[in-house]
């Protein structure tokens, strides 16, 4: 189906930003969020077209389902994209464990939770991609909490691809 929306959570720079740029520019719906709900909408006027921005932050994940409801005229999500981060730079030897509460709330349970909020606005067709980030993989001095929760996304989104199929 090539008539529901895309959602960007995590659409007002970097990566997200340039996906919601790409489908905007191909005419469709697009919904792109960022933690401040009017620089979200600001960004979404200057990409035209049928952009519009939410205010959502995944940290604080109670706060998800409200927000999500705030997508005026999405009956249908073709594409979720997940592309927010939060750096963190933690050691073991100085962790700050606000912050890595922080970082492991956002990208674990507020991932999980914006799936859970729109998998039912979804179709067969419908796909959801996940940014995790290298640092599984690639640790460096500073990542404990990113290297960890960068693994937990790539586990999460094997269960996804089981539970939501055929979704992908």
């Amino acid at each position: 189906m090539a008539d529901g929306a895309v959602v960007v959570i995590g659409g007002t720079s970097g990566l997200g930003l340039e996906v919601a740029r790409h489908y905007t520019d191909q005419g469709r719906q697009v919904v792109l969020s960022g933690r401040d709900a009017g620089r979200a909408a600001a960004i979404a006027a200057e990409l035209g077209g049928r952009a519009s921005g939410i205010g959502l932050d995944l940290a604080v994940p109670t706060s998800i389902d409200a927000a999500l409801a705030g997508m005026e005229g999405v009956d249908h999500v073709d594409h979720l994209v997940i592309a927010a981060i939060d750096r963190d730079e933690n050691t073991a030897r100085d962790y700050d464990i606000s912050r890595a509460i922080r970082l492991a709330t956002l990208k674990l349970v507020g991932y999980t939770e914006v799936v859970h909020v729109l998998c039912k606005l979804m179709g067969d067709e419908s796909s959801i991609v996940m940014f995790g980030g290298l640092a599984k993989d690639r640790p460096y001095p500073g990542s404990t909490t990113v290297t960890t929760v960068n693994g937990g996304i790539h586990t999460l989104v094997h269960t996804l691809a089981l539970e939501l199929a055929p979704i992908r």
